[in-house]
């Protein structure tokens, strides 16, 4: 009897925990994605410079976290011409934003090509942007992480990477 009395805290205690492991599946407002997230993200939405003085909106769904951020942006290029280097472009342009410990790999995800690149920008943070265009728009999942980031944080940021899918291209 005693040594069940000693087992029911930690079994509170791990219940607890669970419970507090609670994530969702947001679903992209166009029907093109589904991610996991450990909160509602909050989303914004900008009118980007395009060429020619064409208006790109950029959404962004976002995840603050203490010690960084989980984030999607889907940035939609139908104003302007089809452009079969538009993935390329925003690469280099992800690419030029990086201070260090860049690496660029090609990845798929759910029949699309994509690039997972990581890097550190000026102030240290670390970055893992996964990038792919379909349907005449540019997504990017990525986490933002503080530099000295601990294991378990680091794990929850590669859990949301991983849960992006697409649904429809």
């Amino acid at each position: 009897m005693r040594r069940v009395l000693l087992l029911m805290p930690l079994l509170l205690w791990a219940g607890a925990a669970t419970a507090a492991d609670v994530w969702t599946y947001f679903a992209d407002p166009a029907g093109a994605f589904t991610i996991a997230v450990p909160a509602t993200p909050v989303t914004q939405t900008a009118q980007l410079p395009g060429p020619n003085g064409k208006k790109l909106t950029q959404a962004s769904y976002i995840v603050e976290r203490g010690n960084g951020a989980l984030v999607v942006v889907v940035i939609d290029l139908t104003p302007l011409p089809d452009n079969p280097r538009a993935l390329d472009d925003a690469v280099g342009n992800v690419k030029g934003a990086a201070a260090s410990g860049l690496s660029d790999t090609p990845i798929a995800q759910d029949g699309l090509k994509g690039h997972d690149i990581r890097f550190k920008d000026k102030d240290g943070n670390q970055f893992e942007d996964r990038m792919f265009y379909a349907g005449r728009k540019i997504y990017q999942v990525m986490t933002v992480e503080a530099s000295g980031i601990d294991a378990a944080s680091h794990a929850v940021g590669q859990r949301f990477l991983a849960s992006m899918h697409f649904i429809k291209h």
